[in-house]
């Protein structure tokens, strides 16, 4: 994967690198951050599935709408566990990283680009 041009570089290999340094990272104690780790990787692994099937605006519609539900549960406190709940931050990182690489907006300006109403 290492040492190809960039302009052949893709969100995709992004994205496993991404999933690579999570379990390999000699920064932080791996222990620590076990459960975030593994909710980072999930939400890395399936968007990675999605970026292989999915047009832009439907990756977007879809991950946006699970940010938005998973605001509304971490609002009311539903993560319970504390294991789930850091899965769970994890999970939302992992959707955030990918969202604000397609479009920075997406980390910062929610308020004037609001995410899709959940039922």
């Amino acid at each position: 994967m290492k040492n190809k041009k960039l302009t052949h570089f893709t969100l995709i290999d992004l994205v496993e690198r991404k999933i690579q340094f999570t379990k390999t990272n000699p920064i932080f104690d791996q222990n620590e951050f076990k459960h975030n780790n593994e909710g980072e990787r999930l939400a890395y692994r399936e968007m990675l599935s999605d970026m292989k099937e999915m047009k832009e605006d439907e990756f977007l519609d879809k991950y946006l709408h699970l940010l938005k539900t998973l605001a509304k549960k971490f609002e009311s406190n539903a993560f319970t566990d504390k294991r789930e709940q850091e899965k769970m931050t994890g999970y939302n990182i992992g959707i955030v990283f990918v969202l604000k690489c397609i479009d920075p907006i997406y980390e910062f300006d929610l308020e004037e680009y609001p995410l899709p109403d959940v039922e």
